[in-house]
């Protein structure tokens, strides 16, 4: 009976000790196995313009300031001191009765028109102030706009290839309407 046991005794030992004596570690890797077949091409994702804000047309209307100067004022929400400090924000006009096709980007200026257009964003009062300037000389043009439309881009993108876009560019970029 002792020798059952003993025998019985040893083998529990020595599986122990084969057990313990082994680890992850101990080898090296294997060879890196060839690639797989490409999956097949997924769906198109979003163009990820989620976050791009663009207002509708506004309707404005230019008050004289002082002499050869002129603006309007347009207040908006999204016109936040956090618009102000993390994104890009775009002004376009348009004389939407006489050349509705005919877009600016704002700022803006025309020698031969002899006018500058600029703009001021307010984010306490959430304004917009759409400035001009008539040059010496210039006739004023009380319509040379009378819509703007404002765009707001997520600083995450990169933003220095977006201060210069066109608004058309702005249109195909983003799936404005």
């Amino acid at each position: 009976m002792k020798k059952y046991s003993l025998l019985r005794v040893f083998s529990l030992i020595t599986c122990m000790g084969l057990l313990l004596a082994c680890s992850a570690e101990d080898g090296e890797d294997g060879a890196i196995g060839p690639q797989g077949e490409q999956g097949i091409q997924g769906e198109p994702g979003a163009d990820g313009n989620a976050n791009v804000i663009a207002s509708e047309w506004l309707d404005v209307t230019f008050s004289p300031i002082v002499a050869n100067t002129f603006s309007t004022t347009l207040t908006d929400n999204r016109i936040t001191t956090e618009v102000m400090e993390n994104s890009v924000f775009l002004l376009y006009a348009r004389n939407s009765v006489t050349a509705p096709q005919s877009l600016i980007t704002i700022p803006f200026t025309e020698p031969t028109l002899g006018v500058s257009l600029y703009y001021v964003l307010d984010a306490s009062l959430n304004q917009i102030e759409v400035l001009g300037v008539f040059f010496s000389g210039a006739t004023p043009f009380p319509d040379l706009i009378n819509q703007v439309r404002f765009v707001i881009i997520p600083a995450n993108m990169d933003s220095s290839s977006l201060v210069n876009l066109t608004y058309e560019e702005v249109v195909d970029r983003f799936g404005l309407d």
